[in-house]
């Protein structure tokens, strides 16, 4: 299993100014690689205190000549927002700076009012992914980029640094809908996927992206990596009682910043699954909402996170996993304790599991 470590750069409900919460995280994003893990990486939000975080191919640029062996994932690129061109061109950029250790993630994006803000209309948010994917792997592959589409017509150009190296291993996209998964299947990409619902409840979510990968490519599908909220401590009481507070914490700004619980996604184009699970929010409520959202991700002492991860491999399959240790409020202090743990205790064993044949 490949573990990685993702960083939100949340300032929860303005608690401290810009400058610490970012300095918070980049201490924490410096012990990734001593501490062991395989990958770090970072999202993409702008305007708003529940992520800042603009531009994540310049954070890791930024790492990139931090650190020597740790792989360097966009998690992800929201590409409706982006210049394809621009998008080749700073990837190959950053591949260069950490001598091909770069992994390629994308996404379609969410938040109603992140689109309004870039003036995008949301309605045009898969059209727009579709056909800039497409463009942006030909053009990462190939070191030239042309596009013919109505959303992003571009006149043959070859960008310069040449490509270090082949992205095609080196690809992810997030799938949380069932609109998504085609997609990712059929763009030959390692499909990444937020705790949403309980796992065991994703296994026919990450088994049609596996049969239909192998419809488009005639091979195995590399396993989803699943992405959760992680909180290790020595004492079970501990890590929960800060799993239910910081957790439900960061759940809340969720709501709130993607308006998880209103009506705009019924009348979007490909967001009908969102569509059903505002209905489904209303009536269950937030707080019930909010501690399921708790159940679903990782705590508990070593031992127990271990188990909860057994269990998930054998409801699933294979899965790489990448964790986030920094939100709704988390301490430093609790936070780089919890990382150091699971680091110690839990990374070298998930990390010697065997993949199925």
């Amino acid at each position: 299993m490949q573990v990685g470590l993702l960083m939100v750069f949340q300032n929860f409900r303005d608690g401290s100014t810009d400058a610490e919460a970012y300095a918070r995280d980049f201490h924490l994003a410096d012990l990734a690689e001593p501490l062991g893990f395989d990958t770090l990486s970072g999202v993409e939000h702008h305007f708003y205190n529940y992520a800042m975080a603009p531009d994540n191919m310049q954070f890791l640029a930024y790492m990139a000549g931090r650190t020597k062996r740790i792989k360097l994932l966009t998690g992800a690129v929201i590409l409706p927002w982006h210049n394809p061109l621009r998008v080749v061109e700073k990837m190959i950029l950053l591949d260069h700076m950490c001598q091909g250790r770069a992994l390629f993630g994308i996404g379609r994006g969410l938040a109603k009012r992140e689109y309004e803000t870039f003036g995008i209309d949301m309605n045009e948010a898969r059209d727009r992914f579709d056909e800039a994917a497409e463009l942006i792997m030909r053009g990462l592959e190939t070191g030239v980029v042309e596009g013919h589409g109505p959303m992003y017509p571009q006149k043959r150009t070859e960008v310069r640094p040449r490509p270090y190296a082949s992205f095609k291993d080196r690809f992810y996209a997030v799938a949380m809908s069932s609109d998504s998964v085609p997609v990712v299947a059929r763009l030959g990409a390692q499909m990444m996927s937020f705790a949403q619902k309980p796992w065991e409840q994703m296994a026919g979510h990450i088994n049609t992206y596996r049969e239909l990968f192998r419809e488009n490519h005639g091979r195995a599908a590399p396993p989803p990596v699943c992405v959760d909220f992680m909180c290790c401590d020595e004492s079970a009481e501990r890590a929960e009682a800060l799993a239910r507070e910081h957790m439900a914490n960061y759940y809340l700004t969720v709501m709130e910043h993607y308006d998880m619980a209103g009506d705009h996604f019924k009348n979007m184009k490909g967001y009908g699954d969102y569509a059903s699970n505002a209905e489904i929010l209303r009536e269950t409520g937030l707080s019930d909402a909010a501690n399921a959202f708790v159940d679903i991700n990782t705590w508990g002492t070593p031992q127990q996170i271990l188990d909860k991860l057994e269990k998930r491999q054998q409801a699933i399959g294979d899965f790489d996993l990448t964790v986030q240790v920094s939100y709704g409020g988390m301490s430093l202090e609790n936070a780089e304790r919890s990382m150091r743990l699971f680091a110690e205790k839990v990374l070298p064993e998930v990390q010697g599991w065997r993949r199925a044949a």
